[in-house]
């Protein structure tokens, strides 16, 4: 991983933790690691692993490429739209498992072809900024 890299992601880690208002105890205790080797990451001394970086997904319920963003107005946007999803993910998530699974693979078709339709502007997007 690059310097640069490295230390987006030590800020983007702590800024999480401190909007959340945890303590570096508290995520090191929530993804099984010690508090020294949580606290290193922070500061950029050290790199998290892929399954490091991918419990600190799960655990802040946001998308790994969020942890990974370079950009911070672009992160701080991403954990916002996170947190006030939440909910509906979670309800998207408990629909989708009461699915068959015909049906979920049918949603999951639909899902594609609407994302493909919205990245060729065929589906006006009213949630993006432009």
């Amino acid at each position: 991983m690059k310097l640069e890299m490295q230390m987006q992601v030590a800020e983007n880690i702590k800024y999480l933790r401190n909007v959340f208002g945890y303590t570096q105890t508290e995520i090191a205790d929530g993804i099984h690691i010690c508090r020294s080797t949580y606290a290193l990451y922070e500061v950029g001394k050290k790199v998290p692993g892929v399954d490091t970086i991918l419990d600190l997904a799960a655990f802040y319920q946001v998308r790994v490429d969020t942890i990974l963003q370079l950009e911070s107005e672009k992160f701080v946007n991403d954990v916002i739209f996170s947190d006030r999803c939440k909910d509906q993910i979670h309800l998207l998530i408990d629909v989708y498992h009461r699915l068959s699974p015909y049906s979920q693979g049918c949603l999951m078709e639909r899902a594609q072809t609407l994302l493909e339709q919205e990245l060729m502007d065929e589906i006006p997007n009213f949630g993006s900024e432009e």
